[in-house]
């Protein structure tokens, strides 16, 4: 996964979207997640930033959608998953082969904070 990452002054989100083959077999089976080749996942973590030391991993809220330019928008469906200290959402969705997908999530670390946009694009293959 490449460290593609959004912050400000507080907190920063690291995200990856990547094909679900790539999942573990573990992962996979103890967040009941589909290893297709038909099928990618967007990983998002959020960390806030210490004054001393490195960031601290946090639970968010997260709300989004994903599709095609122009298409239909496809709510994303994000799970906490928990290992160790690490705190991240996954998410799964649908792809063709060849396919570019746009992301927009809404990121809100607390109730109050207002949300961090998070908008990208990605080409998918099926591999």
């Amino acid at each position: 996964a490449s460290g593609q990452y959004l912050e400000d002054d507080q907190y920063i989100v690291h995200y990856s979207a990547f094909n679900a083959s790539m999942l573990t077999p573990q992962v996979a089976k103890a967040y009941d997640l589909n290893r297709s080749r038909q099928r990618g996942v967007l990983s998002i973590a959020v960390q806030r930033k210490q004054p001393e030391g490195p960031p601290v991993p946090v639970m968010a809220q997260l709300k989004g959608f994903t599709g095609q330019l122009g298409g239909s928008e496809i709510p994303l469906k994000f799970q906490l998953v928990e290992e160790g200290k690490a705190i991240y959402y996954l998410a799964q969705f649908l792809i063709d082969d060849g396919e570019t997908l746009d992301f927009d999530v809404k990121i809100r670390p607390t109730p109050e904070y207002p949300p961090m946009a998070l908008s990208f694009s990605q080409i998918f293959f099926e591999e």
